[in-house]
């Protein structure tokens, strides 16, 4: 009986350690995601000839953390976020300043309605 006992309670302990983890993990991802759109659209309305690295710099972060949040999070969500993010590189390969900072202002509106979705709150867990 307390052997049963001591594995449901370390079960339990686990299951809520995993979640504090994958909260934790979407927080940081999302506030990385949000920092280099922010930074590459800066680049874009400044017109710097840093513009492509940051891009690319935004598109790598994206390829890192996309696999996991894929894993954690509905694919509704990260859908748009990957259809925003992907045309980031061809609009500035364009040089279509005006479409880049349009699709870097619906990545960071995606990534704000993630955060909100994932934020552990009474409304989001019932």
């Amino acid at each position: 009986m307390k052997l049963r006992v001591g594995v449901a309670i370390a079960l339990i302990v686990l299951a809520v350690g995993f979640a504090l983890y994958c909260i934790f993990r979407v927080n940081r991802a999302t506030d990385e995601l949000a920092a280099a759109i922010e930074t590459a659209m800066t680049a874009a309305l400044e017109q710097s000839p840093e513009w492509e690295y940051v891009t690319q710099d935004l598109v790598r972060l994206w390829q890192r953390e996309r696999a996991f949040l894929h894993i954690l999070l509905p694919h509704m969500n990260l859908n748009e976020l990957e259809w925003a993010i992907g045309s980031l590189p061809t609009y500035q390969r364009l040089g279509d300043h005006a479409l880049f900072v349009e699709q870097s202002v619906r990545g960071l509106q995606c990534l704000q309605t993630i955060r909100e979705m994932e934020r552990p709150t009474l409304g989001n867990i019932f």
